[in-house]
C-alpha cells in the first residue's frame, strides 16, 4: 500500500492508471493475495461427532404391592427361581451392597423384561439386624445396571427330585439403583481341603488364619461356592458358643434339609471341644470369631 501511494503522487494521472493496471494484474494472477477469498475457498473440516453410547435398560422398579406379593428370600426360604453356581459364575468384585429400601426386588435375569421372583429385606429375619450382601458381578445399564448378589435362601433342598445334593448358596440379579454399593478390602476364605479359615485382602495378604473343624462327608461343610456374611451376633441360647459371636453365612448344608430347627444354615462359630467334626458348620477359636465379627455385614466368603 505504501508503494501504490508513492506511485500515485509522483506519476500523476498516467502513473496512477499504470499502477492501477499493475495492481489489477497482480490480483488476477495471485488469488491468494486476498486472504478473505483464500479463506472462502479453503474447505472447512467438519468434526465427526462422538456417538453417545446407549445404555441397556433395566427393569422398572416394582410397585409396593408387587413387592409385598413376592416370596421373601430369607435363610429358611426356598425360592426355585433363584440362581446357583450352575447358572452363574460369581467373580470377586470386592464390593458390598446395602438395600436402600425395606424390600428390594430380585430377578433371575438382568434383562429389562425380567420379572421379579423374590425380595431381599433390609433387615435379617428373626434376629432383626441390618442386612447387606456381597456383589459378584454387574451387568452394565442405566442407573448403574444390574448387580449379581448373594441371597440367604435356597433354590431347592437336598433330596428334591431324588438328588441327595442341593446348592449351598444362591444368587440373584438386582437393580443397582436399589442399593448403596461400597468397596471392601477383606474377604473370608474357608479352605475345606486344608481345614483352614483366613481373612485375606485384595492384594492377597493374609491378615488372619487358623485351623478349623469342619463337617464330614455325610454332613459336609459347603465347598466350591461363594456366599457372604449375613450377620454377626451373639446368642446366649446357643450355649456352646459361650457368648462369642456367631458369624452366619448365606450358605446351607448341601446334604441335610434342616438342623437345629432351621434350614441347615452354615455358620462360623466357637465350639469348646477343639477336636472332632461339625455338622457342616465351621468351628473356630473365640479370637477368630471376634476377628470375623469385626468385618462388615455383606463381606464376601469363598468356600474352596
Amino acid at each position: 500500500m505504501r508503494r501504490r501511494a508513492w506511485i500515485a503522487v509522483v506519476g500523476g494521472a498516467a502513473a496512477l492508471a499504470v499502477a492501477a493496471a499493475v495492481v489489477v494484474g497482480v490480483t488476477a494472477d495471485r488469488p491468494d493475495a486476498d486472504p478473505t477469498r483464500a479463506a472462502r475457498a479453503a474447505p472447512t473440516a467438519t468434526p465427526t461427532p462422538t456417538p453417545t453410547p446407549t445404555l441397556a435398560a433395566v427393569p422398572r422398579a416394582p410397585s409396593a404391592a408387587t413387592l409385598a406379593a413376592l416370596p421373601l428370600a430369607f435363610h429358611d426360604g426356598v425360592v426355585p427361581e433363584l440362581l446357583d453356581g450352575g447358572d452363574v459364575r460369581p467373580t470377586d468384585t470386592w464390593q458390598i451392597a446395602t438395600p436402600r429400601h425395606d424390600l428390594v426386588a430380585l430377578y433371575a435375569s438382568p434383562s429389562s423384561r425380567a420379572r421379579p421372583v423374590a425380595t431381599l429385606s433390609h433387615r435379617v429375619s428373626t434376629i432383626d439386624l441390618p442386612a447387606a450382601t456381597a456383589v459378584w458381578g454387574r451387568s452394565p445399564g442405566v442407573d448403574g445396571g444390574m448387580l449379581l448378589v448373594s441371597t440367604p435362601a435356597r433354590n431347592r433342598t437336598p433330596g428334591d427330585g431324588g438328588d441327595p445334593d442341593a446348592p449351598s448358596a444362591t444368587f440373584a440379579w438386582a437393580r443397582a439403583a436399589d442399593f448403596t454399593v461400597a468397596d471392601t478390602d477383606r474377604m473370608i476364605r474357608v479352605d475345606v481341603a486344608a481345614s483352614t479359615v483366613s481373612v485375606v485382602t485384595r492384594s492377597g495378604q493374609v491378615t488372619a488364619t487358623e485351623g478349623a473343624r469342619l463337617g464330614t462327608p455325610e454332613d459336609p461343610t459347603p465347598s466350591d461356592t461363594a456366599t457372604y456374611v449375613e450377620a454377626a451376633y451373639v446368642d446366649t441360647r446357643v450355649t456352646y458358643t459361650q457368648g462369642n459371636p456367631i458369624i452366619l453365612t448365606g450358605a446351607h448344608s448341601s446334604r441335610i434339609p434342616s438342623y437345629g430347627g432351621n434350614a441347615a444354615l452354615t455358620a462360623l462359630h466357637y465350639y469348646p471341644d477343639p477336636t472332632g467334626s461339625s455338622h457342616g458348620c465351621v468351628r473356630i477359636s473365640a479370637e477368630m470369631t471376634r476377628t470375623l465379627a469385626a468385618l462388615p455385614v455383606g463381606t464376601p466368603i469363598r468356600f474352596s
